[in-house]
């Protein structure tokens, strides 16, 4: 790998550079024959990330079985014909996406001084991230709704759960599509070459975000 020339280095747009450099002093080991492509562990966690793994790994493990147990349990005696089991399967389901996906990845991101995702992740994982909370507490709300309608009025046809479900995932996506605009990929192989694989992915402060924030509390 060629060390990078003056002309590389300002190219690199003006509000990058910080997190260039952030991630080029990251590497104590730095060599200009390194490969920066590979995973490179943050200092902080380099000696202590058995420990987060596995306090990652339990939860993991826990919530996903008893997720889908839930699921397997309500399925097998068909008590999703009430609206409310039906209303936690879809609340287990989002569980299910958060411990299989969102907590292994969050940890991986977390741990790497190096963005060696690629452009597609950095964009869809906000999107794995908040889609579920979000159907989360939509199904919250959903089984509060229709436990109060079946108490004031119990001859009231209950909500369709599988209609609500289907909306409340789609909200969810509607809510958090937003989020990706926001969202800055830099492939610093552009500019470096030697960094073949690498990036930066972050939020891009430049554009105002106070609207969809804002609108984003008024929604919830």
């Amino acid at each position: 790998m060629r060390s990078p020339s003056i002309s590389d280095v300002k190219g690199i747009p003006e509000e990058f550079v910080a997190a260039v450099m952030q991630v080029l002093l990251g590497e104590k080991n730095y060599s200009v024959n390194g490969d920066y492509s590979a995973p490179s562990l943050k200092p902080v966690v380099a000696r202590i990330y058995p420990l987060f793994i596995l306090l990652y790994a339990i939860p993991t493990a826990v919530g996903l079985t008893l997720n889908v147990m839930v699921i397997v349990y309500i399925s097998k005696y068909k008590l999703y014909r009430d609206a409310t089991h039906a209303f936690l399967v879809n609340l287990a389901v989002c569980h299910c996406v958060q411990s299989a996906f969102v907590l292994p990845i969050t940890l991986m991101v977390m741990m790497i001084q190096n963005w060696v995702f690629g452009q597609f992740l950095c964009f869809f994982l906000p999107l794995l991230q908040d889609i579920p909370l979000h159907v989360a507490m939509l199904s919250h709300l959903l089984i509060a709704w229709d436990r109060k309608r079946w108490l004031t009025d119990p001859l009231k046809v209950r909500l369709p759960a599988f209609v609500c479900s289907c909306a409340s995932w789609l909200a969810g996506l509607v809510i958090a599509l937003p989020y990706p605009i926001y969202t800055t990929y830099l492939d610093l192989e552009i500019y470096l070459p030697g960094f073949a694989g690498v990036g930066i992915c972050a939020v891009n402060l430049v554009d105002d975000m106070q609207e969809y924030t804002r609108g984003l509390f008024v929604i919830m």
